[in-house]
């Protein structure tokens, strides 16, 4: 793969697995466990702050991680765009 690919997935995974940090951290499960307890953790916070559906705060939910995954993806292969390839070094 492209240095720019590499750099924009690991930047991508690096991220969600921050935000999973920070939402299912405190949580006394295994990390096995932290990617369902940060989704219904943030699920719940949804519903029960926003006052809105279950159905909709799932979609949300799903609609943060994604957007999260995305945002660093891109910011790493802007980042990857900085870093010279193999073929520059020859």
């Amino acid at each position: 793969m492209k240095t720019r690919v590499c750099v924009g997935l690991l930047v991508a995974t690096s991220l969600v697995s921050a935000l999973i940090f920070l939402l299912a951290g405190d949580s006394h499960l295994p990390v096995m466990q932290w990617p369902k307890e940060a989704d219904l953790g943030l699920v719940f916070s949804v519903v029960w702050g926003g006052g809105v559906m279950a159905s909709v705060a799932y979609v949300f939910s799903a609609m943060v991680f994604v957007t999260v995954a995305v945002v660093g993806y891109a910011i790493g292969y802007k980042i990857g765009s900085y870093l010279p390839t193999s073929s520059d070094t020859q």
